[in-house]
């Protein structure tokens, strides 16, 4: 026999024998599988799949309309945690000596297509790290993951729907797993990740649902297009709702975007550190009913809030751009709102932390250009220290041409008074603390006359009017008329409230004779 043909045949007998190699060891593969991904004792799932493709020369792997369910509900009616289904889950350049000899799956690249996960409840609390990460410490391990067309639901008890994402894609690279980071904060290790999807929508308990559009996060930065926050009830139904004074919102952003970050756990503390956020296009309504209980709770002031934070925040810098802001505060069923609105609103935010884990703390500080009530021009600069224990603050502010149609809206309801005539120039210096306030208040205006009405503000109180317009001088004579302030805080408020109180004050010592301006 030639050289030739005992090559040949020495040759098909291989390929031969490398054919049935591969249907045999993809066949042992296809029953061994299972076993492996079922063997681990806390594997919470049943896991199944309609076709199995193996490729050994190139070590490929590609699943099927795979399924997943919890082991105890199988073969019951009951709905009780993670279901899902996978269109392919392609696996590429898998290792078979980790999975002959340690069974684990250690691959290169996991591909996975259209998977639709449904999160039902359970009675005992969800623990994602418990059910989703420790069954798999020692089963998989891969440097890139991809996942594609997926869609996430997870109901509450009563199978409505509490958040729902579609067209999810997430990139994770170097993904690492095993005994030593299932026991920290953050379970799974990455070098980095990317995840988008077309739309999230979010049950925000009983009174609130957030939806956005476009989200794009990576380990850096973070964009999320036409944000939500959209109330269930009516005004109207919401004052009947609640048992005491509360405000209700309506927040839309059109753009959320981080541009860098950095976030994670140092010795079990949380820390989110940001330079920028910038926030364009927020329309933001508050609707206050004054018609349930008082909320007699102490309120906290900002620096109080921020320095009792439990994990370390430092945010550089926030920006609001072309926004605008309403305040609604109804005093009952039968009266109109009164509204105060601040259009074409941009904003600086400076130095906005927690004093944890920091050597220096710098002043935080707001600076606002905005139009108020759609026509003036305002601006406000407010300072304050987050570690001052007094938490005290100033609050600088200039307006400007006010015409006295605009601010009757607010006037009437909130102080039973109109007028007519123009506020040329307001300015005022609001120093206050959790305690009390002082300041200086300053006004130029023209040809003004007020008219005051009843308690029950329909009806116009004649006498009193003609006695204030009598006795009050109807413009400045081009000067500022000025006036010292001081109001104590009503710790029960805001600090909004506590600003419009010295403001008030502020109108009344300046624009009515002190005879008009006694408490009774």
């Amino acid at each position: 026999m030639s050289l030739l043909k005992k090559i040949l045949i020495a040759t098909g007998v291989l390929i031969l024998l490398l054919i049935i190699a591969n249907y045999g060891i993809s066949y042992w593969i296809s029953q061994k599988l299972p076993s492996v991904l079922q063997s681990e004792e806390k594997m919470p799932y049943n896991i199944s799949y309609r076709d199995l493709d193996i490729d050994l020369l190139r070590g490929n792997l590609t699943v099927l309309d795979a399924a997943l369910s919890p082991k105890d509900t199988s073969g019951t009616p009951m709905k009780n945690g993670a279901f899902g289904k996978i269109d392919k889950i392609k696996i590429e350049s898998f290792s078979l000596w980790q999975l002959l000899v340690n069974d684990k799956i250690k691959v290169q690249h996991i591909i996975i297509e259209k998977p639709e996960i449904i999160l039902y409840p359970e009675e005992n609390k969800y623990h994602v790290k418990g059910k989703l990460v420790k069954p798999f410490k020692n089963t998989i391990s891969t440097e890139t993951i991809d996942l594609t067309e997926g869609k996430f639901t997870l109901l509450d008890s009563t199978d409505k729907i509490k958040l729902q994402a579609y067209n999810i894609k997430i990139n994770l690279k170097k993904i690492k797993v095993d005994s030593s980071t299932v026991k920290n904060n953050m379970p799974v290790k990455y070098s980095s990740y990317l995840f988008n999807c077309d739309s999230i929508y979010y049950q925000a308990g009983s009174q609130y649902h957030i939806t956005t559009e476009k989200i794009t996060l990576s380990d850096t930065s973070a964009i999320v297009n036409n944000f939500k926050l959209t109330p269930e009830l009516s005004r109207i139904a919401f004052a009947k709702s609640i048992p005491k004074e509360k405000d209700q919102y309506r927040i839309a952003v059109e753009k959320i975007h981080v541009p860098n970050s950095v976030w994670g756990f140092v010795n079990d503390t949380l820390f989110v550190h940001s330079p920028e956020i910038n926030l364009n296009k927020v329309n933001a309504v508050i609707y206050r009913p004054k018609m349930p209980t008082d909320d007699l709770s102490t309120k906290k002031l900002y620096s109080q809030m921020l320095r009792e934070l439990n994990f370390d925040l430092q945010i550089d810098k926030i920006n609001l751009k072309d926004s605008y802001l309403e305040y609604q505060e109804q005093q009952s069923y039968d009266r109109e709102p009164a509204k105060v609105s601040f259009s074409n609103f941009n904003a600086t935010v400076a130095n906005i932390y927690s004093p944890l884990h920091k050597e220096e703390f710098s002043t935080t500080s707001l600076d606002v250009s905005c139009l108020f009530m759609k026509s003036s021009p305002l601006n406000v600069h407010w300072t304050f220290n987050i570690p001052d224990q007094s938490d005290s603050f100033t609050i600088k502010g200039h307006l400007q041409n006010v015409n006295s149609s605009t601010i009757d809206p607010v006037a009437k309801p909130l102080m039973n008074l109109t007028t007519q005539g123009d506020l040329e120039q307001i300015y005022f210096t609001f120093n206050g603390n959790r305690e009390t306030s002082n300041g200086a208040f300053a006004i130029r205006y023209e040809n003004l006359k007020v008219k005051l009405y009843k308690k029950d503000g329909k009806k116009e109180n004649k006498l009193m009017s003609a006695v204030g317009n009598l006795l009050a001088k109807n413009d400045s004579d081009g000067d500022l008329k000025q006036a010292d302030v001081s109001v104590d805080r009503e710790k029960s408020k805001s600090v909004f409230n506590f600003l419009w109180r010295f403001l008030q004050e502020g109108l009344k010592k300046t624009l009515l004779p002190k005879i008009m301006t006694k408490k009774d």
